[in-house]
Order: structure tokens, then sequence, then C-alpha cells
């Protein structure tokens, strides 16, 4: 993805500028009114205004801004113009171009099976990406649901990659993205279409302090997208369609304070089918089919002034499984058909607040989280599971000389009132050390922890006796080193990384095959690689970027003496966009090689690198018009892109054309 640098240049001399659902709301809105009116001094002089340019991307991977250059961490920015220029509908399709980042989904537009979503793996770390909007946690039971976030309401996305406890928390061990939403939105209408059913709609609306979205995304038929051999039997998997509608709210009271409101709800359809090993009167027909329903909320109250900085939020998802059993796994009719159903609900409530002061030339970081965690596997009986979590951090910079920057900090975590006794506690450190070279450029080094607490979903059994819980798991524990270089040279910005983690007792999920069941588990984890990129300013209306990543993501469970590889070694991603008069053109792509897939049985074995990419033109009709046409999988490849013991395929090529009018 390209950092849209001419438009930049443009604007370069412009200065900066339900019912359980009450409690946690009306604890939200008082708390905030009570921080809003606080007044509170502050040692630190008032900043001076800067020009907004490509060298001084500010990012906030210290809880703070800071720029780029300055920081001691591998990070990335992408702005609403490179994640449009993508061509995606949401943020789990536009980050699949990222560099360093795997893609992983089970259907087109990033489609899910209640449990089984899209996922961005950071650094081959399958279960540590923490998802952030405006610096609060989405997680829950591990699951971040990204595909059902427009990317018309994004504002900027910072990943920062690398283990990231310290300072934000559990299930950061691959790194962290912090989604950062738009605070006054584009009055505009969007119509789409395209092949395979595909449907775009949304419209913005911007009336004084409160903000409306609401987007509509359907796909109909795509055939068979994922197949699976289990002693020398195939079954196959059929996508009828999907089909989503998400509503945001916003409201700013004030500088300080403001509101964030969004619901999503999302239908997927799949049919299992018969394949060849079995009766020849078998083949063809459908086995079982399944309707998988998610229904979220996300209430988020911000404070933010004065160096203070707090967020109220509660977070709510219910999952719902419908289907229709036609025969036995053997292929028996015997008894069926039967009806299937299953609903379970999560949520978590809670806060964030921090304040940093400026110590003469020092600055002191000081925050404290807490967080009510539920889970409810199955709505029809009275079974589920809370606890709370709690956590204070800090963070100290202390200037080592007019070159020299060195940041040490901490975070101590502890549960409360956890089902069985079972809680944890953990402390976590982090050690950071910058030069600057000159002022665009700097070296850096970094030594840390990260933990990361069992889910309840893995710790307990769920209803339909699928999920097979391990009350026994260990809370995962991993050190993470990594040294990198930043320079910005021109019309080039360079990044280069090394890193090298271990993780303790990493947690993971068996799919047993034979029963259809999942249980999980604590191994070990290990990886060691090389990440750079580099954007570009190129000659008269080109930008592009590039990178290349390597990494040797390693496990090693209880029940197998050697290590297995996961992921791909090699990845190389990169984009080009062509600028002039009214035309915008991108064209990216993202190729991972030496790729394995892992069963749940036997080692990994061999599978084809995947090549993923996309096409986005626009055409501007004047001021307040553009044309939209948007294709993914341009070379229609037939990629793996999730495996277990099934295979899923990449949706295969397909376009949309669409009209967007502002007014």
């Amino acid at each position: 993805m390209a950092f849209r640098t001419k438009i930049i240049k443009k604007i370069k001399n412009i200065k900066n500028i339900n019912k359980k659902a009450i409690i946690p709301i009306a604890a939200l809105t008082s708390c905030t009114m009570a921080i809003a009116g606080m007044t509170i001094s502050n040692a630190a002089a008032p900043e001076e205004e800067q020009e907004f340019n490509f060298e001084q991307v500010m990012v906030t991977a210290q809880r703070y801004q800071k720029s780029d250059i300055d920081t001691p961490a591998s990070t990335s920015v992408y702005t609403y113009e490179d994640l449009k220029s993508t061509g995606a509908r949401n943020v789990a399709e536009a980050l699949k171009q990222a560099a360093g980042l795997t893609y992983s989904s089970f259907g087109p537009s990033g489609a899910s099976m209640t449990t089984m979503t899209t996922k961005i793996i950071i650094r081959g770390v399958s279960t540590g990406t923490l998802v952030l909007v405006n610096g609060t946690p989405l997680n829950l039971r591990g699951l971040y649901n990204l595909e059902d976030i427009p990317v018309e309401n994004i504002e900027r996305i910072e990943i920062v990659k690398g283990g990231g406890s310290v300072l934000y928390g559990s299930e950061a061990t691959g790194g962290v993205i912090n989604i950062i939403t738009k605070k006054n939105l584009q009055n505009s209408v969007k119509i789409s279409g395209g092949n395979y059913g595909q449907q775009d709609h949304s419209f913005t609306l911007q009336a004084g302090k409160l903000g409306l979205n609401y987007n509509f995304e359907k796909w109909g038929d795509l055939g068979n997208i994922s197949k699976s051999i289990a002693n020398g039997k195939e079954m196959n998997m059929f996508f009828p369609g999907l089909e989503r509608n998400n509503q945001t709210l916003s409201y700013q009271f004030s500088k300080a304070v403001s509101l964030l409101y969004s619901h999503n709800s999302s239908e997927s359809l799949y049919d299992y089918k018969f394949g060849t090993g079995y009766a020849a009167n078998l083949i063809g027909k459908t086995r079982y089919s399944r309707v998988y329903t998610d229904e979220k909320d996300f209430v988020q109250l911000q404070y933010d002034q004065d160096h203070i900085k707090g967020s109220l939020y509660y977070n709510y998802k219910t999952m719902n499984t419908l289907g229709t059993d036609y025969y036995s796994s053997s292929g028996s009719a015997a008894g069926y058909p039967k009806k299937t159903s299953e609903t379970s609900r999560s949520s978590t409530y809670g806060f964030d607040l921090q304040k940093d002061w400026m110590i003469h030339a020092n600055k002191l970081l000081l925050g404290v989280t807490y967080q009510n965690e539920y889970y409810d596997p199955n709505i029809s009986n009275t079974l589920d599971y809370q606890r709370d979590n709690y956590s204070v951090y800090g963070q100290w910079e202390q200037p080592a000389g007019k070159a020299d920057t060195i940041i040490l900090s901490g975070r101590e975590t502890w549960t409360a009132n956890a089902p069985n006794g079972r809680n944890y506690d953990n402390f976590s450190g982090q050690a950071q050390f910058l030069h600057k070279l000159n002022d665009n450029e700097s070296i850096y080094t970094s030594v840390g922890q990260s933990f990361v607490m069992p889910t309840f979903a893995q710790m307990y059994s769920s209803n339909d006796d699928r999920r097979l819980g391990n009350p026994n798991l260990k809370p995962q524990t991993g050190l993470h080193y990594e040294a990198g270089w930043k320079r910005n040279s021109g019309n080039h910005n360079w990044r280069l990384a090394v890193f090298s983690f271990t993780i303790k007792d990493n947690i993971s999920s068996t799919y047993n095959q034979a029963d259809g069941t999942y249980s999980y588990k604590n191994e070990d984890m290990k990886n060691t690689g090389v990440e750079l990129t580099c954007q570009v300013d190129g000659p008269k209306d080109w930008t592009f970027n590039w990178g290349v990543t390597y990494g040797d993501a390693l496990t090693k469970s209880t029940d197998k003496p050697y290590w297995d590889r996961n992921f791909g070694r090699w990845q190389v991603n990169g984009g080009a966009t062509y600028q002039h008069d009214r035309w915008k053109v991108t064209l990216t792509g993202n190729y991972l090689a030496d790729r394995v897939m892992t069963p749940s049985t036997a080692k990994s074995y061999d599978v084809k690198p995947y090549l993923l990419t996309s096409l986005s033109v626009n055409y501007t009709l004047g001021k307040q018009q553009e044309i939209i046409l948007t294709a993914q999988n341009v070379l229609n490849r037939k990629d793996i892109i999730s495996h277990s013991t099934s295979e899923y395929y990449y949706t295969p090529f397909n376009f949309s054309l669409g009209y967007k009018s502002k007014f």
C-alpha cells in the first residue's frame, strides 16, 4: 500500500490541526463526565505546531504521539487513502496487502463461521494479534472480526509489530493493530455491484457533532470454496452467500469527550457435500448445511485532554449457528434429517485511564485498566463464566545525551473472581534504546516480555460437545528481541527490523476429524526473522512501496518430539499508484512462499505459495462525484488462504463497479 505522498505534498504547508449494556453504558457516561470536569495542571510546555508531511508521520506505539523516526519499534501507518486504494471494503481485506502480515480467511470478503474468523497474523503468531479501536481492546474470546469494520469509517490504522503486552495488555504477542476512526465523516452516498452477486452500498452523514454511517454488503453463490480429505474420502464446502449490515454513530460532546457506537450483523451460508470416495449415489449431495449469524455491539466513551486519556467501553457479541444434518458422516440416512441450533454470547466492559508528565527532559506515563470478561457457551443453558482483569502499567522515557533515548516500561496484570479459583498474575517488562544518527535517521534495540491468559472458550467446553475445553491451560509468556533502522532519505523511506522471540505455553487448537471436535493445548513457539520495507515517492505522478520479510515460525507441542514449521518463510509485497488529473490507479500484491500446511496429527507438508492481488481505479467527476472500479485476485489464482485439516480457497477473480456522490 502506498502512502498518499502526492496529497500530503499539496497540504504540506497547512498546520496540524440490550439490558446488560445499560449498567456499563451508564457507568461510562457518568465516569467520563467526571473526568471531563477535572482541572489538572501539567508541567509540560505547550507543543509548537508542526508541519504535517511524509517525514513526520506520528504513531502511538508508546501510548502518546511520537514521530515514527523517534519510535523504537517496528511501526506502520496506513491512512484512509492507503486502505481505499487496495479496493477493499473492510479492514481485514485491506490489511491482507500489508508488509509482514499473513492473511487467513474462510470465504469471500473475510466471511466467518462463528469462531473460525478472518485472521491477520503478525510474525507467525496465529493467536497473537491484539486489535484496538481508538486504543480500546476489541478482542472477544481471541476474536476481533476485522471483516465487519468498513474502510469508509477509518481515519488511519497503526500497526506495531512485536510483543506489545507491556503497554497494551494480553493477546499482543505478535503485535497490535490500532484502528483510529474518523471524527468527522464526509457526507456521501455510495452504490456498487459486481459479479458473484456482489453489492456494496453505504451512506454517511455528518450533522454538526453527530456522525452517522450505514454500510450494506452482500455476496451471492460462490460455488466450491473448500475441500478436505480423510481416509480417502473427500468432503467439499460450497458457499451460497453472505450479507452484512454495519451501523456507526459518533458524537463529539467537546474537543475532549467523544462517543462511538457501532452495531454489526452478518450472516454466512455454507453447504458441505459428499465428494469422491463415497458411494456414487451420495456424491454431490448435501451432507449438512449451516447458517452462521453474528451480532456485535461496541460502545466507547473517550476523554483526551491535558495529557490525560480515558476510555470506557462495552463490547458484546452473539454467535448463532442454525443448520440441518441430512446424513451421518459415513453417509447413512437412518434417523435423518436433524435440525441443529447453538447460540453463544460473550462480552467485556471496562476502562483504561492514563496520564503522562514531563519531568524536566524526562517523560513519565502511568495507567490503570479494568475489564470484566463474560462468556456463555450456549444461552439455552445456565452455564456461564466471568472474571475480573486488572492491570497497572508505567513507562519512563529519559534522554541519554543529545542523540540517545532510553525507555523502560512495566505492567502488572492479575485476575480475580475467576471460575474454580483459576486466577493468574504476571509482571512483564520492556527496555528500549534509540540512537538518532541525524534528524532523519535512527537505530534502535528492544527487549521485552509478553503475556496471554487463556480464554474461557479455551478452558471450558461448549455445550455442543464440539469444542473441548482444557481448564489446565497455562498462560502464554514470551520473550522478544528486536533491532531496527529507520531512514527518511529524499523520496525514499526505509525501515529495517531484525527480530527473534520465544513463546512458552503458546495456546493452540487441534481438530479431530474422526469426531469433529476441537481441543486446546499448550505448546512452545519461536521465530527469527528480518523485515525490510521502503516507501518511494516516484517520478512525476507515481508512488511505490515494497517489502521483503523472512521468518521461520516453529512450534513444538508436548506430544511431538520435533519442531513443526508454520506459515511461509518468505513474503514479498508491493504496490504502485499512478495519479494524474482525474485518474488514480493502484495495483497491489502480496506473495507468500515456502509455505506449509499443518494437520493436527502429522508433520507439516509443503503447499504452493499464495499471491493476493488487487486493482483499484478511481475516476473523479468534478469535486463531488467519482466512479470506482475494483478487482480482487486479478490473476484468478486458486490459492489456499487458510488450512488445518481443510483447504479454503481465495475468492476467484471478482470485480465491482461503483458510484460515489459527496454532498
